[in-house]
């Protein structure tokens, strides 16, 4: 049996668990994928496996941090009261190092970026000067410089032998900018999680079908697509099952090669609802029922060995499970170690009125206002009602047990985005 796991009943067990209970034990089940190489631009999202240290000093070299001249800063000096006057004997570009030092009295066009000529302590900015024409072989030094004036040294950014990056650490591109400057070409992380989409049921129609008397459109697969890949998955849609066994194993032999299933509907007490009865049949069952709104039926564990995370049919219920169990699920396997959103205190604007004895997570907008994150829910909060997540960036929690939020109260906030300011 899996860790936790009970004697179900496919049928008429009353029995509910808490959002709590349900996320430890789906948790419990869930490890991190395999670590892979993979090409430094297909990184992005994914967590890394290793340290990075520098194996060089970055910059490399002392390079120019100006266009401008390199001389010794010594004769940047006035001298009896005159600006000095130096004799310009070569040019730096970025690229290219000089052929010659720089000696006393003499000084070398540079621009930024190029490597600061042996000889040269200090840079000065082509502004601090004044040459008679462009190609004059001499420049006059309008003002004193210090000694590593407009210079950045070797290893200023990184020193060799230094830890830049840390395992665990998520790449992001400012990472990937780290990595293309010391040189990794594929990097170590862990695997991008690969999650199979099933839709189930006969009243399902693809989405480019005409609309029949009975039939809906496969908005779910479509939905949980977008959800996967927005978690930093790879999204697979299979198709819809129908209400037959026969039709889902021959779709959860397909499934089974990937990391993850999801599927959306057949886990309810209906009939037709044959899912959980596969998972019993294939692979062992850990729950199917929370305590919760939208989305009491979730059945939750394996088929063949694979994780199997059965949502429900109810387009929301759909989306809000998601969000609480399928993306933390994605983000375990992808090696994260934060899996899941924030919470914060938000005040109610309209409240919550309508009672539900199951923790109602509601659709809600949240703004910053005043010094205060003020949530407004999005209108009718049916499961059905996909037009309630078009606006909400957050789900406020209502409480077990029939509690409800007067208008202005405060209560908590699971968010789904960050707050307008």
């Amino acid at each position: 049996m899996l860790a936790g796991e009970q004697c179900i009943q496919p049928r008429g067990n009353l029995h509910m668990i808490s959002v709590e209970e349900a996320l430890d034990r789906i948790l419990a089940e869930i490890q991190p994928l395999n670590v892979v190489q993979a090409p430094l631009p297909e990184v992005q999202g994914l967590v890394l496996a290793q340290d990075i240290v520098a194996q060089e000093d970055i910059p490399p070299f002392a390079n120019s941090a100006m266009d401008g001249f390199a001389l010794q800063s010594k004769d940047s000096k006035p001298h009896n009261g005159k600006l000095p006057r130096l004799r310009i004997t070569g040019s730096i570009a970025a690229g290219y190092v000089a052929e010659h030092a720089v000696e006393e009295g003499t000084t070398m066009r540079i621009m930024t970026g190029a490597p600061v000529p042996p000889g040269a302590d200090s840079v000065i900015q082509v502004e601090l000067t004044s040459t008679e024409s462009s190609d004059s072989p001499w420049v006059e030094i309008q003002q004193e410089v210090a000694p590593g004036n407009n210079i950045r040294p070797a290893g200023e950014d990184m020193r060799r032998g230094q830890k830049v990056l840390t395992r665990g650490q998520t790449i992001g591109p400012w990472e990937i900018g780290i990595l293309a400057t010391l040189g990794y070409a594929t990097v170590p992380v862990v695997r991008r999680p690969r999650v199979a989409i099933l839709g189930t049921g006969d009243e399902v129609i693809d989405i480019h079908e005409p609309l029949q008397p009975g039939k809906i459109r496969n908005s779910n697969s479509y939905l949980l697509e977008a959800a996967v890949r927005a978690a930093g998955a790879e999204a697979h849609r299979l198709g819809v099952a129908r209400d037959t066994v026969e039709s889902l194993r021959e779709k959860f032999t397909e499934a089974v090669q990937y990391d993850l299933i999801l599927t959306s509907g057949g886990v309810s007490v209906g009939d037709f609802d044959l899912v959980k009865d596969i998972m019993q049949e294939q692979g062992k069952m850990n729950f199917w029922r929370i305590n919760m709104r939208p989305g009491k039926p979730v059945a939750f564990g394996q088929i063949k060995g694979i994780p199997l995370l059965g949502l429900p049919g109810n387009p929301v219920s759909s989306a809000v499970t998601f969000e609480l169990f399928g993306r933390p699920v994605i983000r375990k396997m992808s090696g994260h170690a934060q899996l899941l959103k924030p919470q914060i205190d938000v005040t109610v604007e309209n409240g919550v009125q309508e009672k539900a004895m199951r923790r109602h997570y509601v659709r809600a907008h949240v703004v910053w206002h005043n010094g205060h994150f003020i949530a407004r829910t999005t209108g009718n909060q049916g499961s059905h009602i996909m037009t309630s997540l078009l606006n909400a960036n957050a789900l406020v929690i209502v409480p077990e047990g029939g509690v409800t939020i007067a208008p202005g109260a405060q209560a908590k906030a699971m968010m789904l985005d960050w707050p307008e300011v």
